[in-house]
């Protein structure tokens, strides 16, 4: 009989002999793939059970990983000569689950054991609600406990500043709140690591997804990834992005990550599709356009696919098989999905450095993601929802109207969001001198004014972060809601770090079957102060509270039931002039899950009043 300890005593069990903790891959409404990496040839097994008491038992296969070896640079610096060798990969596909249903389920590797719990897909057709978060450019190197990097004023972009938190201690923030939000799936737009040919740079990646805060994230929430242009990377103290090393580098990444096939064999796992529930996620290997050194090349120093001398990392461009197969995949979801996102590493429009054409020189780079704009018509045409990207480490968001073709040849407006979610906690960037963006509609750079009392940060400003999408079922089909979260430091005047929490970034777009930017649907006079009516309303989960404010201001937002008891308060502190947005989950100031009814969302910002209602339907 399998008994299961609490979740978080779980995580915590010994895991001596695994070399990477037991993590999900390759989700679907009836399977799902339990991965793990150890020492030990011996084969594990993995106890399933939809109810504690109840189990099945899976037998690993087990295989060398090669490709996990140590290069000789690291085996001479850190291992003086003998390092551990490459690890056995652990591989279980566990099959005939149902769909949407929670599985506890126990790893046994030799005398270690490992426990989580994980949920399988919905079905095609259910109405369950998903919640899907996306980050890129983690970049993890063991360099990065101590490295600061730059945070320059957008008031001021001569005097050098660094963030207050190193990147190691962001990205761990960044993962503590992913965690709390519990989401069905997590996606990775890209550059996960510091350099794809060093081996201590996955493993640092690893030891942040499978320890957070002493729990295992990856082993309660599957992660999907895209390549980017680090893990095609060696490494400074190799030779770049030549050949055959960058193939042993995204080699690598091939190792840790089961993705669905796409019948291309030299690139398989490169590019894949995943449903999820009423979503398709369309991921995209762009990190080499063909030909080389050419305007539709993402990277200058890197060979690939159909290249004399060259790897396997696929084109992209027309009459590439990559680009054959994402037309079949879109004109696909456009018929059988209510949203299409698309994700890759190279995000197409930005004012950030790799926002300049390719090439050489003043005015160009050779690493740019301006090539990826070939397959905007496409994007319009099959009515993709969003292109959520990375590269240029600056929250921004673009829009690009067009027009999509819908199967009976007749044609619609469409709208085409592309974001830049490149914030998971390495660069926090300004943008370029001189480059402009004309499909530019927030970049929290300038959009997000900080504000400062006594010497300490109160609000505003650029922080780590990532983008929640909340799928929702409504009476006219499905709502998608796109949040820029950014995790807000605590810091004192003297540079010590007091704690975090999650804010949102006041830029919320809505998906339906017409995208709008809920904020852009203020009415009233932008001189006043003014709470917003709550959307959604009615709310099942979360609800957002928006209001806008005439001048900077100090800003309570409460919560309180029918008859004015208060629940909780959300929101106490000064805040800059323009729009903002707090958001409430329905629980109360202890965490409890407040009860189906009316509750009365009220702001007092200076000698302004206001209330409005919102209605809790669980």
């Amino acid at each position: 009989m399998l008994c299961f300890a609490c979740l978080l005593g779980a995580d915590r069990i010994a895991a001596d002999d695994f070399r990477v903790l037991p993590y999900l891959q390759n989700p679907a409404p009836e399977a799902m793939t339990i991965l793990w990496f150890s020492d030990s040839d011996a084969p594990g097994s993995v106890e399933i059970s939809p109810t504690p008491g109840q189990s099945s038992e899976r037998v690993s296969t087990a295989t060398l990983a090669e490709s996990l070896a140590y290069p000789a640079w690291e085996v001479s610096t850190y291992f003086d000569g003998t390092p551990p060798p490459p690890p056995i990969q652990h591989r279980v596909r566990i099959d005939g689950l149902a769909p949407a249903t929670e599985y506890h389920f126990r790893v046994q590797q030799g005398e270690s054991a490992h426990e989580g719990i994980f949920t399988t897909a919905p079905a095609r057709g259910t109405s369950d609600p998903i919640r899907l978060i996306f980050f890129a450019d983690s970049e993890t190197e063991p360099e990065s406990t101590g490295k600061h990097t730059k945070w320059l004023r957008a008031t001021d972009l001569q005097t050098p500043r660094t963030y207050p938190l190193d990147q190691t201690t962001g990205l761990a923030n960044n993962l503590q709140i992913i965690l709390e939000r519990d989401p069905d799936l997590l996606g990775i737009a890209g550059d996960l690591v510091e350099s794809g040919g060093e081996q201590r740079d996955w493993d640092e990646f690893w030891r942040h997804m499978t320890d957070v805060g002493g729990v295992n994230l990856a082993a309660r929430v599957p992660l999907i990834a895209a390549p980017g242009n680090h893990e095609y990377y060696q490494g400074p103290r190799m030779a770049g992005y030549d050949q055959p090393g960058s193939e042993r580098s995204i080699s690598r990444w091939l190792s840790y990550f089961e993705n669905p096939s796409n019948d291309d064999p030299s690139a398989e796992g490169r590019y894949y599709r995943l449903d999820y529930g009423p979503v398709t996620l369309i991921c995209l290997d762009v990190s080499n356009g063909i030909p080389n050194r050419s305007a539709h090349d993402t990277n200058f120093f890197l060979l690939g696919d159909d290249e004399s001398g060259g790897g396997h990392s696929p084109g992209f461009g027309e009459g590439s098989r990559q680009h054959a197969w994402l037309r079949r995949q879109l004109a696909d979801s456009q018929r059988t999905s209510a949203f299409t996102f698309v994700f890759f590493h190279h995000v197409p429009y930005s004012v950030g450095p790799h926002g300049w054409p390719a090439g050489n020189g003043s005015g160009r780079d050779p690493q740019s993601g301006v090539p990826v704009r070939a397959l905007t018509p496409m994007f319009h045409e099959f009515g993709v929802d969003a292109l959520i990207a990375g590269h240029d480490e600056m929250w921004e968001r673009s829009t690009l109207e067009g027009e999509e073709v819908l199967t009976d040849g007749r044609r619609r407006p469409h709208t085409l969001q592309v974001l830049d979610v490149g914030i998971a906690g390495d660069g926090l960037r300004e943008p370029e001198p001189g480059l402009t963006n004309p499909h530019q509609q927030y970049l929290v750079h300038t959009d997000v004014p900080e504000v400062w009392s006594d010497g300490v940060l109160m609000s505003g400003g650029k922080h780590y972060g990532h983008l929640e999408i909340d799928v929702l079922p409504t009476e006219a089909g499905w709502q998608a809601i796109l949040k820029p979260v950014h995790v807000f430091p605590f810091v004192d005047a003297q540079g010590n770090l007091q704690g975090f929490e999650r804010r949102l970034y006041d830029d919320i777009i809505a998906l339906g079957h017409v995208a709008t930017a809920i904020n852009e649907s203020k009415t009233g006079d932008a001189g006043t102060h003014q709470l917003q009516l709550p959307y959604p309303n009615p709310f099942n989960d979360t609800v957002l509270v928006r209001f806008q404010l005439a001048s900077l201001e100090t800003v309570r937002i409460e919560i309180r039931d029918n008859r004015g008891a208060l629940v909780r308060e959300l929101l106490d502190r000064p805040l800059a002039g323009g729009l903002h947005t707090v958001e409430w989950n329905g629980r109360d100031g202890d965490g409890e899950a407040a009860a189906s009814g009316i509750y009365l969302i009220s702001m007092h910002a200076g000698a302004t009043r206001e209330t409005v209602e919102a209605l809790l339907v669980r």
